[in-house]
């Protein structure tokens, strides 16, 4: 990709300047996934309070795992701080795309844009696999592979499947950002982000693995491949712990997909 990057400078400013939603979990148990040898480090994160995962294949370094993990913690809070999902769900995704930027990472498209499905009766989950296989191009079969591997673990965990729920089903509507995480064969760390927003006529029903008629659905959707430029994260990774407090590993649950040797 050849997004431009903003500069250290720039990038000073942003921070500075920047407001987050507040931070409500405890600090007093920071987890980092780089520096622990002998450790299983999760490689499946769900938002404690955000309706937002992410899943690490087993080629992804811990320093990436990291840097994925604190920024999508640092662009949960900095869009839901500064605009309003509901309300004004453009700007809201044009504020998330704008601190992953500042965090390192280059999105092709943050556009909002319907999505139109073609089957009458589908899962949510086979709507986000087919989504992830237009996007990802040469690495949709990796993507798929760990999209796979996320379903049957959630699939698995009735406490996992309660938590995306809840997160993601508001009444009528459904919102749920997923990001799978792998390197590419030149070794650049990438993903496939995938966020949707669901319109309902019912309130029955779960967000995931709930058959939908799709005549009482309607979907938005930002779907973009992203790739991590760890220098430019590197550059800024004091400023981004300064306004974390260092607490991205209390955002989320951690759990192990079991497919790593």
């Amino acid at each position: 990709m050849s997004i431009l990057l903003p500069g250290i400078d720039e990038s000073r400013v942003f921070f500075e300047g920047a407001v987050l939603a507040p931070n409500i979990y405890s600090v007093g148990n920071v987890r980092s996934f780089a520096g622990e040898e002998g450790t299983d480090e999760p490689d499946l994160l769900m938002g404690k309070d955000a309706p937002t995962t992410l899943a690490f294949a087993d080629n992804l370094s811990d320093e990436v795992a990291q840097a994925a993990q604190d920024s999508i913690c640092y662009a949960e809070r900095y869009a839901t701080a500064n605009s309003n999902l509901k309300e004004s769900p453009i700007d809201w995704h044009a504020k998330y795309a704008q601190a992953m930027r500042y965090c390192g990472w280059t999105m092709t498209s943050n556009k909002y844009v319907d999505h139109v499905e073609k089957k009458r009766n589908v899962t949510m989950d086979a709507i986000v696999l087919d989504i992830i296989k237009a996007v990802a191009g040469k690495n949709a079969q990796a993507m798929v592979g760990l999209m796979g591997d996320v379903y049957e673990k959630i699939k698995s965990d009735e406490e996992l499947v309660t938590l995306f729920d809840s997160n993601s089903k508001k009444g009528k509507t459904t919102d749920f950002r997923i990001v799978p995480c792998l390197e590419s064969a030149k070794g650049t760390a990438i993903t496939a982000f995938l966020a949707m927003d669901c319109e309902l006529k019912t309130e029955e029903g779960g967000a995931w693995f709930w058959k939908w008629n799709m005549s009482e659905l309607k979907m938005k959707k930002v779907a973009t491949m992203v790739e991590l430029n760890m220098r430019a994260h590197d550059r800024v990774r004091d400023y981004l712990y300064e306004a974390l407090d260092m607490d991205s590993a209390d955002f989320f649950k951690g759990a192990n997909l079991g497919n790593k040797p």
